[in-house]
């Protein structure tokens, strides 16, 4: 079964044409794709700041309690010292 040069042309042509209709497919499934990744690293750096502000108020919030501690220590050790409970 012999086939002409033209018919073969035809059916590279054909089958070029449907490699090309793939790619595009593929290219926009890749578009997509990508549209999702960066609303998830927007997510995510949203989600990182979030969890840097809170670790920094934490810290704020314990560095006080820290200095809170200190001045109740200071105050009972001064009081310690001038009853004569700590000589």
């Amino acid at each position: 079964m012999k086939t002409d040069p033209e018919t073969s042309m035809l059916r590279l042509s054909d089958d070029i044409g449907k490699m090309a209709d793939r790619i595009g497919v593929m290219a926009d499934r890749i578009g997509t794709m990508a549209d999702r990744i960066l609303e998830t690293q927007k997510i995510q750096s949203q989600n990182m700041e979030l969890t840097q502000k809170s670790a920094l108020e934490m810290m704020n919030i314990m560095n006080d309690q820290l200095k809170a501690n200190h001045k109740i220590l200071e105050l009972l050790i001064g009081k310690g010292l001038n009853s004569g409970m700590l000589k």
